[in-house]
């Protein structure tokens, strides 16, 4: 193994993913620029098919760990696990909120003669090929079917273990992308990472779920037939998927932009070079990072997105634990999702026309109060959930039509507030190193989501007050007095409104700092 020259390092409710994850990519990678008229984008794909229909089958392959860790979730539930041991399962996803910490590695170290990306991408897909065809064996003492009690520890060593593997998958893919297609093209893999992620997540979480309630597998089968598909197809593309070499990219690209004019060949020239500049090693990314964090509107800005996420974790992460809690069935939860799923997809490109000009004092702060306020509806819809033991064949047709319409409040205030900040990342970040610097942010809007909702999962059981007698029977609970859910969600509505309070300025401010001062150095020509 060697170092080469790096490439571009790419990198609700809870059961529907936190955007950060899903479209993080599309961020990084951006659209690609329009040249309509020329001969290169009258070809479109032509030339591109396969290799788009490749990145699909990845991005998919993808999902499905994160799929299937959800499905897991929703079974601890309905095990009645306390809340702090479900916090410590929600512990598998930051892989995905940390990965900048190795992206660099996967980026400079590979075997040449293999190829840059496969270097990585097939041993990472190779292993989650094989502990999904080997967990099954290990599912019936895990899950504590022979002995009453999961092995969380155990279960989330595992997941956070699929987590890791993908999140490095993540990394090779996205760079692999910038490679594999042509460049007229590569707005086209933002497209793939959206669309394969979310399909194998659907697939993995929504599809199991359809298959075990009609009774066609269970989920050790579940997992070893999708072991085998990336055993399977990992060998193909190993096998059968050249991956163009520096020199051989570099010569497709200058053979394309000979085909342009020369006015516009120098204009994309330039975009394409200042955004490509990239570390020559691992220590020089690093150092990278170090400078950027110096920049004072960088520093002010991680304190917004590290802290904006307070305001919203007791919806995006106990509401939908709480209905499970009183009774929903986890087929419910994913027929939910099966709706809500395809407004996901394709809000973020509606959404992104109205991001032009001010995205961070105008549709990121405009949307912010509202979906705090979500929170607190979501209080009451948790407060007056019906008796679903009495509606064992579906939910109630008026808690559902409030809870789809929830639902679908959330989803487009969450993707608003998210895609407004891709937005401003795009603006803000620095050309000359643009794919560290918007990592970078990523990584920590990611942390901003992840670190609240994994917190209120470990207070809430503690804020719960019980009515004990002392008459209880062994194995039975003390009734709930105040559940701790209340206080949590009306403490993030209030915190909420003073992170308004404190910040509203400060995002106005943020987005009318001069260009200049988010460089950290002058841009090349």
């Amino acid at each position: 193994m060697r170092r080469g020259t790096p490439g571009q390092s790419q990198h609700g409710y809870d059961h529907i993913r936190d955007p950060v994850d899903q479209y993080e990519a599309s961020a990084r990678l951006g659209p690609s620029k329009s040249n309509a008229g020329t001969e290169t984008d009258k070809r479109g794909l032509q030339g591109d098919y396969v290799n788009v229909a490749i990145l699909l089958v990845l991005y998919t392959l993808q999902g499905v760990p994160l799929g299937l860790s959800q499905t897991m979730d929703l079974i601890l539930q309905e095990k009645r696990l306390s809340f702090e041991q479900q916090g410590i399962f929600s512990s598998v996803s930051w892989p995905y909120s940390l990965k900048i910490l190795w992206a660099p590695v996967v980026d400079t170290v590979f075997f040449r003669a293999f190829g840059r990306r496969k270097s990585w991408l097939v041993p990472t897909q190779i292993l989650i090929g094989i502990l999904l065809i080997w967990a099954p064996s290990q599912l019936d003492t895990l899950l504590g079917e022979t002995d009453g009690a999961p092995k969380v520890m155990e279960l989330t060593t595992l997941f956070f273990i699929f987590y890791l593997l993908a999140a490095t998958q993540d990394v090779a893919v996205d760079g692999w992308a910038v490679t594999m297609l042509a460049r007229r093209n590569i707005g086209y893999a933002s497209t793939c990472n959206a669309v394969g992620q979310t399909f194998g997540f659907f697939l993995a979480f929504t599809g199991f779920m359809g298959l075990e309630m009609y009774g066609y597998c269970d989920l050790a089968t579940f997992m070893r037939i999708w072991g085998w598909i990336f055993i399977a197809s990992t060998l193909l593309i190993a096998v059968f998927k050249h991956e163009r070499s520096e020199e051989e990219r570099a010569a497709a690209e200058r053979k394309e932009m000979m085909m342009m004019s020369a006015a516009e060949a120098g204009g994309e020239l330039n975009v394409a070079h200042e955004a490509g500049d990239i570390p020559d090693s691992i220590g020089e990314a690093y150092a990278q990072m170090r400078t950027v964090l110096t920049l004072p509107g960088v520093r002010e800005l991680l304190v917004i997105l590290a802290t904006r996420g307070v305001a919203f974790a007791a919806a995006d992460s106990l509401a939908q634990r709480k209905l499970v809690e009183r009774g929903m069935k986890k087929e419910h939860v994913a027929s939910l999702t099966v709706i809500i799923t395809p407004l996901n997809i394709l809000l973020p490109g509606i959404i992104s026309r109205e991001t032009s000009g001010r995205p961070l004092s105008g549709l990121f702060k405009n949307a912010y109060l509202p979906r705090v306020f979500v929170g607190l509806f979501s209080m009451f819809l948790v407060i007056g959930a019906p008796d679903f033991a009495a509606h064992p064949d579906g939910l109630p047709w008026g808690f559902l039509l409030v809870l789809l319409c929830l639902l679908v409040v959330h989803s487009i205030l969450s993707t608003a507030m998210f895609v407004a900040m891709m937005g401003f990342f795009a603006q803000v970040s620095d050309p000359a190193i643009g794919g560290t610097y918007m990592t970078l942010l990523n990584t920590i809007a990611n942390l901003g989501s992840k670190w609240p909702n994994q917190f209120v999962l470990f207070i809430v059981d503690h804020l719960t007050i019980r009515s004990c007698t002392g008459k209880e029977l062994p194995g039975e609970t003390c009734p709930v007095w105040i559940d701790g859910f209340v206080p949590v969600s009306i403490g993030c509505v209030l915190l909420g409104c003073l992170w308004y309070m404190a910040f509203a300025e400060r995002l106005d401010r943020l987005q009318n700092l001069d260009i200049s001062m988010w460089r950290i150095a002058p841009r090349r020509v």
